[in-house]
C-alpha cells in the first residue's frame, strides 16, 4: 500500500459512495487507475466493506464506553464470546493499559445500562467494570 491507497482510503472513509470520478480527482489519477486500486484493497482485505451508517443512538437511546478488568486468567477472546452475544455491545475490544476489554454499547437509557453492568459484574470472569456515558458526537467517523 502506498501514499496514493490511502489518499483514496481517506476518501472512502470520508464518504463510502464517493464516484470514482470525484476520487480519481483527488489523487490525481484515471478513473480506470483508482477501479484497479480499489478492486486490490477489496481483494487484499484492506477493505473489508461498506455499509451505511445510521444515525443513533436515537430517542431514549445512549451509548456508553464499559470496561471489563476480568480475572488473572481470562483469555480476552473468551471475552469476546461471552460478552460480544449481548445485543447492546455495538464493538469490543481488547485493550492495554488497566482494563482489559472496552465495548461501545447502546442502551435504553441509564437503568438499562445499569442492567447491562450489574448482569456483567456477575459473570465470574469480571472483577469490576467502568462506564463512561458519551454525549454528543464531535467526530462521526468510523475508521479501522
Amino acid at each position: 500500500m502506498d501514499a496514493i491507497d490511502r489518499q483514496i482510503l481517506d476518501q472512502l472513509v470520508l464518504n463510502g459512495r464517493a464516484s470514482m470520478t470525484k476520487i480519481a480527482s483527488v489523487v490525481s489519477l484515471s478513473v480506470p487507475a483508482v477501479k484497479r486500486r480499489i478492486t486490490r484493497l477489496e481483494r487484499d482485505g484492506v477493505i473489508r466493506g461498506y455499509t451505511a451508517i445510521v444515525q443513533e443512538p436515537g430517542p431514549g437511546k445512549m451509548h456508553a464506553l464499559v470496561e471489563l478488568f476480568c480475572s488473572g486468567d481470562a483469555q480476552t477472546k473468551d471475552a469476546a464470546q461471552i460478552f460480544g452475544a449481548r445485543s447492546e455491545v455495538r464493538m469490543a475490544f481488547s485493550a492495554a493499559g488497566d482494563s482489559d476489554v472496552v465495548m461501545l454499547v447502546r442502551v435504553d437509557g441509564t437503568d438499562h445500562l445499569e442492567s447491562l453492568l450489574l448482569d456483567l459484574r456477575r459473570h465470574p470472569m469480571v472483577q469490576r467494570t467502568r462506564a463512561l456515558v458519551l454525549l454528543n458526537s464531535l467526530v462521526d467517523r468510523l475508521v479501522t
